[in-house]
């Protein structure tokens, strides 16, 4: 109806996103809730119904602008509002670009992790269908797009109300490693990707058959909605494609090789299975290694650096590797992590590299770090963490600020000196 008024008052129309959804106040997205057995409750404040619109000829916007300044813009006896989009440099070029986008449709992804060269444990698999998967020369960013019924909880209740919601997994095309064979390409992330939501209870129309951008319908950071937490704890993707599109993977794979990024074509097919727990939820919001016995916490520190950046994955610490650890000193086993740490690819040998770096140091023991016996430094560790991942970043010696209380003897007189050096 909105769409067919526009049309017939202001020009052709390529797209029209009529606005009916959105999260209500005051709730947010739960992702491991059992949608059979929550409380459901429909009765909130809906928003007020809005559009956006993507017009074919430029000066049809001019003209509707105009006619809504003069509150001539009239719907079934409602009288419309209009506001641009945004005019943001970003946008603007954006919207001059002459490169779209390589879409993939129908794609099956699989999240997981390379336990070897030619084995891939799957930790979690997105829908049969539905599933896109967008490569955009324009900002050099990977992005996989599916829709899913989303529950939402009620601050302080234990209310529930399910949305439909689009969710979008993005990462740049820098922050990968690649590798394919016949319509399957393999992607290991350097970094964990940048997720989002909107709502998707709306109705679209598409009058031309093309891809074009993205509506101004605004995306919302959030959370791995897998329940096993994939997405945060696992860097390999491997997307399987349908054969009708094989011409548009060649021109995607040669616009990867453009942006330099490292292509390893396989001889071999990869195996792939379930990971052992697939499926069940982690207890944690980030996965990490709390503790192993007999294994100091600077020691375990350092292997959740290792793991965070799944140079050596989950699935590679084994008892085996922690019994490497107990074998050698504290002092070994730091410099050995820290070098493992600095390595730029995955590793597919995780025992038997930290069994060559641990003779490599004993062998040159110049190479192990000394005990800090200066009192104006500190060796400090970081644990970062985002919407998506935690990272333990590996210790780094810094020059220390101590704080000193200096106590005159009243029982309120204190005086706080800060040292720097």
């Amino acid at each position: 109806m909105l769409l067919d008024y526009l049309e017939n008052t202001h020009g052709q129309i390529y797209r029209c996103r009529l606005k009916k959804s959105s999260t209500p106040p005051e709730t947010y997205p739960e992702f491991n809730a059992d949608l059979d057995q929550i409380k459901i409750v429909t009765d909130y404040g809906k928003v007020e119904p809005h559009a956006f619109v993507h017009f074919v000829d430029p000066n049809s916007v001019t003209s509707v602008l105009e006619a809504a300044g003069r509150k001539e813009l009239v719907l079934d006896k409602h009288v419309l509002k209009v506001s641009l989009g945004p005019e943001n440099p970003y946008r603007m070029n954006q919207r001059r670009r002459k490169k779209t986008s390589f879409k993939l449709s129908n794609v099956v992804l699989e999240i997981g992790l390379m336990t070897s060269r030619d084995n891939f444990v799957v930790g979690w698999r997105g829908p049969d269908s539905g599933v896109d998967f967008l490569i955009d020369p324009f900002d050099r960013s990977c992005k996989f797009l599916l829709t899913k019924d989303t529950a939402f909880c009620f601050k302080g209740s234990k209310d529930h109300t399910i949305i439909r919601c689009n969710y979008k997994v993005e990462f740049l095309v820098r922050d990968t490693d690649y590798s394919e064979s016949f319509l399957v390409l393999v992607f290991q992330l350097a970094s964990s990707p940048l997720i989002s939501y909107r709502t998707a209870d709306d109705d679209i129309i598409n009058t031309y058959p093309f891809e074009m951008l993205d509506d101004d319908d605004p995306w919302i950071r959030t959370t791995d909605f897998t329940p096993s937490g994939a997405i945060g704890r696992c860097n390999t993707y491997r997307v399987m494609i349908r054969i009708r599109d094989g011409s548009k993977v060649k021109k995607a794979l040669e616009f990867l090789k453009e942006q330099r990024v490292h292509v390893e074509h396989r001889k071999t097919k990869l195996k792939a299975e379930n990971e052992p727990e697939f499926g069940f939820p982690i207890p944690d919001p980030f996965f990490s290694i709390h503790y192993k016995p007999d294994i100091s916490f600077k020691v375990m520190f350092l292997v959740n650096s290792v793991l965070h950046r799944c140079i050596i994955n989950q699935h590679q610490f084994t008892e085996n590797v922690f019994d490497l650890l107990r074998d050698q000193s504290e002092e070994v086993n730091v410099a050995a992590l820290k070098h493992i740490c600095a390595y730029r690819h995955p590793l597919y040998d995780g025992f038997k590299r930290l069994i060559t770096v641990q003779e490599w140091l004993l062998n040159t023991p110049k190479r192990i770090e000394k005990p800090l016996e200066q009192n104006d430094v500190i060796e400090v560790g970081r644990l970062i963490t985002t919407p998506t991942k935690a990272y333990a970043l590996p210790p780094e010696v810094e020059l220390s600020t101590s704080i000193r209380s200096v106590f005159t003897g009243h029982i309120h007189g204190r005086r706080n000196e800060n040292f720097k050096q």
